[in-house]
């Protein structure tokens, strides 16, 4: 069964609603992914160049496959428990960042929460995250980049403000400095986004 299905109190749903459709939000691309029909469409693809490894997270489950010169083979799948995904319009797709050794976040993007995927034995961790200093409806994250210092960066969805992550201590408060975000609010960096089902990424 797809976990594209959020299951949340009905006032905190229907004020996200409100803030989605009063936000900003003009990426048609990201709007169309919120429209996702099958737990096999891809929602991100991040490459791991240091390990010859790529991430595909889907409404399922996250992929990881050995990349090479001459293709990819796919070598663990990893099922995300109690997982959801929010497909309101103008509310950003989930994201998945890679960390220097080689592990993996995962966004909710209607909750706050993170999911890490260990490199190395592909165990999940779920983090419930607390905001800092943050007034108004707690949402999720709808984009995860990591800065060159090795700081979990997220914006929250549905209004894309920056927050730094302390995974240690699982909390969030205020980033600035940052004056080059995209304008894309659902995106840190430029997005390696794809509209593609995993059954055309496997065959690219």
């Amino acid at each position: 069964m797809s976990k594209r299905i959020f299951s949340m109190p009905l006032w905190q749903f229907l004020m996200l609603a409100v803030v989605a459709v009063a936000g900003c939000g003009e990426d048609v691309k990201l709007r169309n992914q919120a429209q996702a029909t099958s737990g096999q469409d891809v929602l991100r693809v991040r490459e791991d160049l240091a390990r010859n490894r790529i991430w595909v997270l889907t409404l399922d489950e996250v992929r990881v496959y050995h990349s090479t010169a001459t293709g990819k083979r796919l070598i663990r799948k990893i099922v995300l428990p109690n997982w959801s995904v929010v497909g309101i319009r103008n509310v950003c797709m989930p994201d998945l960042a890679i960390d220097r050794s080689g592990s993996a976040f995962i966004a909710s993007n209607g909750q706050a929460r993170l999911m890490r995927i260990d490199g190395d034995r592909f165990a999940l961790e779920d983090l419930a995250i607390r905001f800092q200093a943050r007034d108004g409806l707690d949402t999720g994250f709808g984009a995860l980049a990591f800065a060159a210092d090795g700081t979990l960066l997220a914006r929250t969805t549905p209004d894309g403000a920056l927050w730094k992550i302390d995974v240690a201590k699982a909390s969030a408060t205020m980033a600035g400095g940052m004056k080059k975000l995209p304008a894309d609010r659902c995106a840190i960096t430029p997005p390696s986004m794809t509209t593609q089902s995993l059954a055309e990424f496997e065959r690219s």
